[in-house]
């Protein structure tokens, strides 16, 4: 399931973009709707979006300060700047924007772009993820987290420089990282296919050779998944 943002000072931008991901097959989209600049930039830093429809000229912050600072802040979502001006057109590339689109909003061209950029996480997908705990903030790169499992109620993050926590629960991240190549063996267990090493229907053996229960229920899925990856 992706993440959106929408980041406009105007409603019926809001509701148009909408529309157009339901009109894309993109019902099932979480989608959160922002006004302004600062609002995004507070919300990314403990949220991961897949794809962030910015409108360039807001009051306040606007979208080209906003682009920065999330790049500054190492959001990897795809930015799909708004606007009704060519002025900032040089900026994208500064931003590594996805793509630069005047107002109003051409279906055709919209569905073009969409198709486009789900062509594009297929191969990119999310880079890095915001973890927290006890008020910290770190980014983990996707590819080295190894395995995350429930410890006294917490999730335990494991990658390959160590062991962090997080205060959000394991739906969140199942959310957030299956569609990069993460597949739960066992109840409250789920590990990155990159770093398995073997794997039974009683066991998986990843980096570190850091041995894990497999589930019978859940051994066929997990099989036939690796078999596909």
């Amino acid at each position: 399931m992706w993440s959106i943002a929408i980041c406009d000072d105007e409603e019926q931008v809001h509701k148009e973009i909408v529309h157009l991901l339901q009109m894309n097959g993109a019902e099932d989209c979480q989608v959160e709707h922002f006004t302004n600049g600062a609002d995004l930039l507070q919300s990314a830093v403990s949220k991961q979006y897949d794809l962030i429809y910015l409108d360039i000229q807001m009051p306040g912050l606007n979208g080209v300060e906003t682009a920065r600072s999330l790049r500054q802040q190492h959001c990897a979502a795809a930015i799909w700047f708004l606007t009704n001006f060519d002025d900032y057109l040089e900026i994208g590339y500064e931003v590594q924007a996805f793509r630069y689109r005047f107002k109003p909003l051409d279906p055709i061209i919209f569905a073009k772009d969409f198709c486009a950029w789900q062509q594009w996480q297929k191969t990119h997908g999310v880079r890095s993820v915001s973890v927290i705990d006890a008020g910290s903030v770190q980014q983990v790169a996707v590819q080295d987290i190894i395995y995350l499992e429930i410890v006294h109620r917490k999730v335990q993050i494991v990658t390959v420089s160590g062991v962090c926590s997080s205060t959000e629960d394991m739906g969140y991240w199942e959310n957030t990282l299956g569609n990069t190549g993460f597949l739960s063996p066992y109840n409250k267990i789920l590990v990155n296919v990159e770093h398995v090493k073997f794997f039974d229907s009683a066991k998986v053996i990843v980096t570190g050779d850091v041995t894990l229960p497999m589930s019978r229920r859940k051994y066929q899925t997990f099989r036939k998944a690796m078999l596909q990856s």
